[in-house]
């Protein structure tokens, strides 16, 4: 289930950088993922690997500039984030009565969850504004003193990629798709576990607070945030020994992403990333 994830994301950066390029061989943007995977795995923070990757990608196609292959990880990332609030949200909605009566904690993580879901939906919003609202805050954006330019120059980018509405909502629709089976994974992991009773729909309304916090560019694969995240959200529901439990996953997803070592060391020398290059 973790590979059937990697796999599916390598094919999500494919369309958004097509946005921009000519029609890319999937096995190479896959390859160029496992590899992002890889170096997620051995340094600090998930973005770290996007950031190599973004480095390899440029040979893909002399069109794709550099600030594109940036702009393309971090939309990536962002939209796989909202697809993740979205599950989230959800499940909150159609569980709220019953996690409201858990525990006083659980009630606040309710209400936050709430809070997140709407500022998903409002954030995936303005990828859609009319040009001409666009136009607006990309001229405020750039009156704002040393910094202004590039931030309208990011802006623009990233809001490019908002006019191609079919592939955006494609996009979000499969990160939806491929977090509901990184969340699934992760409970029939650590199901066998648990002291207490805890149904998959529930583990849908905390889980992806817990994946959110992994990417936090603090260690490698969110190692000890993760651990400490889930301690206290597992024992919302009582279940003791969180942290063990995020283990069992931390060691399935760690093993997945360091088969990207087997493309990083067959692919030509030369042409390796280096972190300076990143």
């Amino acid at each position: 289930m973790i590979a059937f994830s990697a796999v599916g994301t390598a094919y999500r950066w494919k369309l958004l950088l097509e946005i921009k390029s000519k029609p890319l061989p999937y096995l190479k943007v896959l390859k160029l993922n496992w590899i992002g995977l890889f170096f997620s795995s051995i340094l600090p923070g998930a973005v770290t690997g996007d950031l190599l990757k973004a480095v390899y990608a440029k040979k893909l196609d002399d069109r794709l500039t550099k600030t594109y292959l940036l702009m393309s990880t971090l939309v990536d990332r962002v939209i796989g984030l909202i697809g993740l609030l979205f599950l989230l949200g959800i499940f909150t909605l159609f569980n709220y009565q019953d996690l409201i009566n858990v525990s006083p904690m659980m009630e606040k993580l309710v209400h936050v969850n709430i809070f997140l879901l709407a500022g998903s939906i409002l954030f995936f919003i303005t990828l859609f504004m009319p040009k001409k609202l666009k136009n607006i805050f990309l001229r405020l954006a750039d009156k704002i003193p040393f910094i202004g330019h590039q931030i309208e120059k990011t802006l623009a980018q990233i809001w490019a990629m908002g006019e191609n509405k079919i592939i955006i909502v494609k996009c979000l629709l499969m990160s939806m798709v491929f977090q509901a089976n990184n969340v699934c994974a992760f409970y029939l992991i650590s199901a066998p576990f648990f002291n207490a009773p805890l149904s998959l729909g529930k583990a849908f309304t905390f889980v992806p607070i817990g994946l959110i916090a992994t990417a936090v560019p603090i260690s490698p694969a969110g190692m000890g945030v993760g651990h400490a995240i889930f301690g206290t959200l597992f024992g919302y529901y009582g279940i003791t020994g969180g942290a063990s439990l995020f283990n069992l996953y931390f060691l399935a997803i760690v093993s997945i992403n360091l088969l990207g070592v087997f493309p990083y060391l067959l692919s030509n020398k030369q042409s390796r990333p280096s972190l300076e290059q990143a």
